[in-house]
């Protein structure tokens, strides 16, 4: 079963530790059954938690709500009887497949960003340090792959 620490979450989520703690706690003991403690007692979330999270900031964002009130309408859809129980996050396909697209663009760029700094880098190193460069990470080209 996945997991997750709270520093992830909010990493994944895109806020605060803090801000967490807070949904966290509107939600209240929807969340009690995939949350658990882990060493020095890190608060630690099963994947079905990490959802419900994440459905909570949906509403929040889409419909405007304050916290406890997406919280509230969260518990509702949650306890809805004529759906087996979970969570179900509907995306339409075009929607997903837009979503991954923009990730993985976002991510390509970021590495592009990292390497023209350590190409740059490189180019101003002291002769001493030259050898450096040997070392350095492979890229997609790097004759060390083939």
């Amino acid at each position: 079963m996945p997991m997750a620490t709270l520093e992830d979450v909010a990493r994944f989520l895109g806020l605060s530790k803090r801000a967490v703690r807070n949904r966290v706690s509107a939600l209240g003991e929807t969340l009690d059954a995939y949350l658990s403690r882990g060493t020095r007692n890190r608060l630690i979330f099963q994947g079905e938690a990490v959802a419900i999270l994440r459905r909570l900031e949906e509403l929040r964002e889409s419909e405007g709500l304050p916290i406890q009130e997406a919280a509230e309408r969260l518990k509702w859809e949650l306890s809805y009887t004529e759906q087996p129980p979970g969570v179900y996050i509907m995306l339409q396909s075009n929607v997903e497949a837009d979503v991954l697209k923009e990730v993985i663009q976002e991510i390509c760029d970021e590495r592009d960003m990292w390497r023209n700094y350590a190409k740059m880098l490189q180019s101003v190193l002291p002769s001493s340090l030259k050898w450096l460069t040997k070392i350095s990470p492979s890229g997609p080209a790097d004759p060390r792959l083939n």
